[in-house]
């Protein structure tokens, strides 16, 4: 069985990668990986949902495969997924579902405040309502460390950890996602794909207002041993969006389909079938 496909847009001056699952006609399902990550967080995802989408996984700008940039506003983030949804809608002449984890979730909302996109669903996976200052003192040591080439990919593969580093992935997969974060320079060393100036001047957000202006039908999924959200949280949405399904799934950290991925995957096809059919 061939792996994905490489596809590119251009925005802005910056070229955006994704990795297209294939099925061709079918309708498209984006998703989008949290900070510090890539496309390839969803190469287990994006498989078992084949059959009934075409799942293509995008970079976002300053990750993976696409393109550094000099703006990572939000506003950036949110125009490079608009991209990514009007040409999911040319391809498939059918408005994609999205599913985006941690800071993916972030963009997906935060395109609800500038304006309603044309989604058949939107999945989002433990994203915080509101980023608290311990996360963001996580993600901003992250960019106050400069990149230093590693002499070898076995020196990085066993150094890497995922941000936060608790939970319960398997070692094999957590190896495969070390091995596509860095890439080879011409001495033979090798570097991290992602820019990390973006982590560097993070600020917070509040995703309140987005979760209000989304149309779409929605679930909210969240790890069990999770700390992203309180169930102060859990009580907002119960209270202000009650036609959004709230899922939690034991045992799983903030990395969900990573950590539980059957129980991930259960769900999210038993809602996207019940939404779509």
């Amino acid at each position: 069985m061939s792996g994905p496909k490489d596809i590119h847009l251009e925005r802005a001056g910056v070229r955006l990668h994704a990795l297209d699952h294939g099925g061709v006609g079918k309708r498209v399902l984006l998703l989008i990986h949290g900070t510090a990550a890539h496309a390839h967080w969803w190469d287990w995802v994006a498989p078992a949902l084949a059959g009934r989408f075409r799942p293509v996984a995008v970079d976002v700008r300053g990750h993976g495969d696409s393109g550094w940039a000099e703006d990572y506003s939000p506003e950036a983030f949110t125009g490079d997924l608009d991209a990514w949804i009007e040409w999911a809608h040319r391809e498939a002449g059918a408005p994609p579902a999205v599913i985006a984890h941690s800071m993916g979730g972030m963009i997906a909302l935060r395109l609800h405040e500038y304006r309603t996109p044309k989604l058949a669903a939107l999945v989002v996976v433990d994203t915080a309502l509101a980023i608290s200052e311990r996360i963001l003192a996580e993600v901003r040591r992250v960019g106050s460390r400069p990149s230093r080439p590693w002499a070898s990919l076995g020196e990085f593969v066993a150094k890497f950890r995922m941000i936060p580093s608790a939970g319960k992935a398997e070692p094999g997969r957590i190896a495969h996602l070390a091995r596509h974060s860095v890439r080879r320079l011409e001495d033979g060393s090798w570097l991290l794909k992602a820019d990390r100036n973006f982590h560097r001047d993070r600020t917070g957000v509040d995703n309140r207002t987005g979760w209000l202006r989304v149309q779409a039908p929605a679930m909210f999924v969240a790890g069990g041993l999770s700390d992203r959200l309180t169930p102060v949280e859990f009580e907002w949405f119960r209270q202000n969006i009650p036609h959004v399904r709230v899922e939690v799934i034991p045992g799983a950290h903030h990395h969900v389909f990573m950590d539980e991925p059957e129980a991930f995957l259960r769900i999210v096809r038993g809602f996207l079938e019940q939404v779509l059919s």
